[in-house]
């Protein structure tokens, strides 16, 4: 074990952008047990963000373990990649370890052992579990990553990584902690994207020879609902879905139309899958039961695959 006065300082980024939540996020930073902490907050231009207000809070109910905070406000919302990359830009930690502003840590001693274990294995980069809660956190849905995608990171091989990456993002901001040192190596996020910053990052480290580690034990609850969960399946999103196939998968691969008739074939089915959680709020809004009927013989198959996963009490993830 790592002695406790050799623990290193580490960072905490939490991105915000109009988040109901985001108090609950900063109260499961203010409850870590681990002893040097900077906590750094970027709005990225929410409507109505108070600066003043939240610094108010973590003054008020922070321990001597947080050795320093910045809430960073940007006056216009410029994306998650340019706001992460001002987080990263400011942070002076060892480890940075990023909590949305809708999720939580998973318990108060998760930093702590999750430090120990990056150091423990020299690691410049590693992802863990996220376990996937419903939106009032009181309910698990299950944990992520799947079995296969657990058993490719276990193999410690970046060839196998990418292949696996090709298909769908697996390596997730939200349970994954980074060096200094892989920063200062490898560079910032992307810029080139506007949303899209741990997909890109994780093609090019793979495609780069770089060890993803994977740590089996669950680091955050996820509040279901993020950005590319069904519900968020947008214009924006495809469009960066496509630049990423463009410019980091596609130069990369043999077999290229095979690649683009499979992604095509995604798109397809998170667009119906956007269309039918959309249309199946609504009518839950306005309690017409009746008309799911209809719902179902118009979008079959989101139908048969949420039937499957309640009959098998899974939950499985489509990306994030």
């Amino acid at each position: 074990l790592v002695r406790m006065d050799r623990y290193p300082l580490i960072t905490v980024l939490t991105l915000s952008y109009n988040s109901t939540y985001i108090y609950e996020s900063i109260q499961s930073v203010l409850e870590q047990s681990y002893p040097h902490i900077e906590y750094i907050i970027v709005d990225d231009g929410s409507g109505a963000f108070c600066r003043d207000e939240i610094c108010a809070y973590i003054k008020e109910h922070k321990g001597s373990n947080l050795e320093d905070y910045q809430v960073i406000v940007h006056p216009q919302n410029l994306g998650t990649v340019k706001a992460s990359n001002t987080g990263l830009t400011h942070s002076h930690g060892a480890y940075i370890f990023n909590l949305a502003a809708d999720d939580v840590f998973f318990d108060p001693d998760v930093l702590i052992k999750w430090t120990q274990e990056m150091i423990r294995r020299n690691s410049m980069i590693m992802t863990g579990r996220y376990a996937v809660y419903d939106e009032k956190m009181t309910e698990c849905k299950g944990l992520g990553p799947s079995d296969e995608e657990v058993w490719i990171l276990e193999s410690k091989s970046p060839k196998k990584i990418f292949r696996k990456l090709i298909n769908a993002n697996f390596i997730y901001g939200c349970c994954t902690a980074r060096s200094r040192l892989l920063i200062e190596n490898y560079g910032l996020y992307d810029e080139n994207y506007r949303l899209s910053e741990e997909y890109p990052a994780a093609l090019s480290l793979s495609r780069q020879g770089i060890v993803i580690d994977y740590w089996e034990q669950p680091v955050v609850k996820y509040r279901q609902g993020g950005v590319s969960s069904p519900w968020r399946f947008n214009p924006d999103y495809e469009r960066y879905s496509d630049k990423i196939l463009i410019r980091d998968i596609l130069p990369y691969v043999n077999l290229k139309f095979y690649i683009k008739l499979r992604y095509y074939f995604w798109k397809l089915k998170r667009s119906q899958d956007s269309r039918f959680a959309y249309e199946y709020s609504q009518i839950c809004g306005e309690k017409q039961n009746v008309k799911v009927i209809f719902l179902c013989f118009r979008y079959p198959i989101p139908t048969l695959r949420i039937l499957k996963r309640k009959l098998s009490g899974k939950y499985k993830t489509t990306g994030r």
